[in-house]
């Protein structure tokens, strides 16, 4: 950690608000956020590029921290593109400029340093050490230690895009009593978005993209769910809950249903006082865990499964008939995985066999780094033999000789035609 954000952590504990906050916002923390941008990202509505901004680097960075330090620098629109989800929508992405994304990135460390000893163990997402395998593992354990009979599966509508400005300044300013920190916040509030050549102003909402953005929602949701179960409403259950969130999907485990019933009605009435929403297609509550599969046994049904993460939880047997709680890659992550393969196999099929066993490699040790947790590998190894018919599939389409050579028998005794076998990367998980 750098020696700015080691003492801006030190201050954080021992004062209730932080002040001076924009003074640890210096020059070595800009060069620090310059360096850990991706060099090829897209560009913004400025047109500058990694390469251009880094071939007068120094006199750039001093230009742009003396305007953030005299309180000079003005937050650029961001250019809003769309890229596709897997259910067939689009979500909108902000991409800002150079110059933009370096200052929120230190602000966004600058943050998270700040807020990290604030956010409860239940939050998972955008915070150091932790990620969606600690936030899956944290579940697992619930699953498995506690009473676990009910689970509320959650989900925020449009989180990014819904963030109330006012309630968002209330927020930072429990914990932030500078001025100017609060006012370069404000500044990207208030950008607003470039689409097809027009400036649209948002009253609410953070842009997606934007290396700021994760954050500021991360506390937003900390006061409006995390604080608010964790001190409020767990006091007042009968049974053991706990939740589980990362970024906007969460889950809630409970012992007894009226707990779980009551969580599902008031957490539309929380969200409604801070202007966000909960998305009802993907919200209900489900008897599961190892008494719900006992307790449904006797009325002939079984217990539902729910995803989290990319992973669907279900429960079942073991060889020696005892209830596990067992989880597998969703459906939908690994036909959408699938598909994407597959359309990339139609347009480079005229590449020579080692480049395409070379990026089915790559994409697949990807894959399986992902989801190669415990009782996944079946699953995997279904994945990997779809792509390699889909492999077989083009390759016979590459000419009318590939249909004699091309056969099952003959690709599996070629060294390029070997793609790695699924195992489990995160054991612990």
């Amino acid at each position: 950690m750098l020696t700015e954000l080691a003492e801006l952590g030190q201050r954080a504990r021992k004062h209730k608000r932080i002040t001076n906050a924009v003074n640890f916002l210096n020059l070595n923390l800009l060069a620090t956020a310059f360096h850990s941008l991706k060099r090829d990202a897209a560009v913004g509505v400025d047109g500058v590029t990694y390469k251009d901004y880094e071939n007068n680097l120094k006199d750039n960075l001093q230009d742009l921290y003396q305007r953030v330090r005299t309180q000079k620098y003005q937050a650029p629109p961001v250019r809003r593109v769309y890229i596709p989800k897997g259910n067939g929508k689009q979500r909108p992405i902000g991409i800002g400029t150079l110059e933009d994304r370096i200052v929120q990135k230190a602000v966004a460390w600058m943050l998270s340093v700040i807020y990290e000893m604030d956010f409860q163990e239940c939050s998972h997402g955008f915070r150091p050490k932790r990620s969606c395998h600690t936030a899956l593992k944290r579940l697992y354990e619930v699953l498995i230690e506690r009473n676990s009979r009910y689970v509320v599966e959650a989900d925020v509508k449009g989180c990014f895009d819904n963030v109330n400005h006012e309630w968002l300044r209330k927020f930072l300013r429990h914990r932030i009593a500078d001025k100017g920190m609060l006012r370069l916040v404000d500044k990207w509030l208030k950008a607003g978005v470039m689409e097809n050549g027009v400036l649209i102003r948002n009253e609410d909402g953070v842009p997606q993209g934007g290396p700021v953005s994760p954050v500021l929602a991360n506390i937003y949701l900390h006061y409006v769910l995390d604080l608010w179960f964790e001190l409020r409403f767990v006091k007042e259950c009968k049974g053991k809950a706990s939740l589980t969130r990362y970024a906007d999907d969460f889950v809630a485990v409970f012992e007894e249903q009226q707990d779980a019933k009551r969580f599902r009605a008031e957490l539309d009435k929380r969200f409604t006082a801070f202007a966000l929403e909960i998305a009802p297609e993907k919200t209900r509550v489900i008897a599961f865990g190892r008494y719900a599969l006992y307790y449904l046994a006797k009325q002939n049904k079984r217990p539902e499964s729910f995803d989290f993460l990319g992973f669907t939880h279900y429960c079942a047997r073991s060889r020696k008939g005892m209830v596990i709680i067992s989880r597998k890659p969703a459906k939908k992550r690994r036909e959408r995985f699938i598909k994407r393969i597959k359309l990339w196999l139609l347009q480079n099929r005229h590449l020579p066999v080692r480049k395409q066993q070379t990026h089915l490699k790559e994409a697949l040790i990807g894959h399986y780094q992902y989801y190669g947790l415990r009782n996944c590998t079946n699953s995997l190894s279904g994945v990997r033999e779809r792509i390699k018919k889909y492999w077989k599939q083009s390759l016979v389409k590459r000419s009318q000789k590939a249909n004699r050579t091309c056969t099952w028998e003959i690709l599996n005794a070629k060294e390029w035609f070997q793609l790695p076998r699924p195992r489990v990367y995160n054991p612990t998980v």
